[in-house]
This record gives C-alpha cells, sequence and structure tokens, in this order.
C-alpha cells in the first residue's frame, strides 16, 4: 500500500462535496456525476444533519470503497426479492466503510450510530437513507466499470478488498 501522501495507481481517489443544495458532484479520478445524499430537503447534502440516522447525509470522513455484502444471514434469497419490488439490483452497489479506526459497516457521530452507506444509482423511489445516490444509472455503471476495472488494495488486517477511497468533505458556502 502506497504511504499517505502517495497516490496508489491501484485504486480510485475520489471526493463528494457536502454543499448544501439539491444537488453535489460525486468526483473520481476526475470525472463528475451528479449525486446526492440524504433525504428530506432540509438534509440532502448537509453537514450539519450529518448525525441524523437513515435522513442525514454522509457524515465527513474517508471512506473505503468495496463490494456490498449480501444482506445477511438468507440475504442471497431475500435481496433478489427485495430488488424485484424495489426496481433496483443492490448487487451492483458499492458499500462505504469510514476509516474510523473499526473496518465495519458502521460508525458513530456526535454518539449516534449511523451505518449501512453505499453508493448506488437513483432508484424509483427516489431514497438517499445517507448513501451517495448517483441520479444517472448510465453514470452509476460507468463509475462502477472504471471502479472494478482497478487492481484494488486488501485493507490491512482484514483480507477486504477496496477499490478506492471517497473523502467526504464540506464546502461551507453551499451550506444553509
Amino acid at each position: 500500500m502506497a504511504g499517505k501522501n502517495e497516490r496508489n495507481p491501484n485504486i480510485a481517489y475520489c471526493t463528494c462535496v457536502l454543499n448544501g443544495e439539491p444537488l453535489s458532484e460525486l468526483t473520481c479520478e476526475g470525472r463528475s456525476y451528479e449525486a446526492f445524499s440524504g433525504d428530506v430537503a432540509t438534509y440532502v447534502n448537509n453537514a450539519r444533519y450529518q448525525d441524523v440516522v437513515k435522513e442525514g447525509p454522509l457524515p465527513l470522513g474517508r471512506y473505503y470503497i468495496l463490494d456490498r455484502e449480501s444482506g445477511g444471514m438468507l440475504g442471497w434469497i431475500r435481496q433478489p426479492v427485495k430488488d424485484v419490488f424495489a426496481g433496483t439490483d443492490r448487487s451492483e452497489w458499492f458499500s462505504l466503510y469510514r476509516d474510523d479506526g473499526e473496518v465495519d459497516d458502521q460508525t458513530a457521530i456526535n454518539n449516534i450510530q449511523r451505518s449501512a452507506f453505499r453508493i448506488h444509482p437513483l432508484g424509483p423511489q427516489g431514497i438517499s437513507q445517507g448513501c451517495v445516490t448517483m441520479t444517472s444509472k448510465l453514470a452509476f455503471d460507468e463509475l462502477r466499470r472504471s471502479l472494478r476495472n482497478l487492481p484494488g488494495e486488501i485493507l490491512p488486517s482484514t483480507g477486504i478488498k477496496y477499490f478506492g477511497v471517497l473523502d467526504v468533505l464540506e464546502n461551507s458556502q453551499g451550506a444553509k
């Protein structure tokens, strides 16, 4: 793995800026995609609400981008059925694990537990629940191909492969 200040050619470097506006940009390796994070107009892309469970945006920080695991016990059976009704294919989504000292699918913000962060395309329900939600399925497919074509790296002491890092930043000029 490359040192902290070196760019590792095996992974992608991405950013998402919480700007307080209805849409933001997810930028990966110089390519920008329309996206948003959070539900309810007040919370969308607004870092002030990063501790609001299921409705606030993705909390600020660095995340590892990795394949989404199937949904728990018997998830391989339940997930395809749920996907048909939801109009989406969760097996294509990416998981985001926050670099907070624990390699897992949850983090604490202001002593509030948040979890299950993903990068995914906008589905028919139009919700984010704190994920990075891309407005275009075609753009998501492009990003997915780009990330999956990278060699990736293994998170130390875990055996978990990741394809990139996502830095979630705040643009205080756009925040309301």
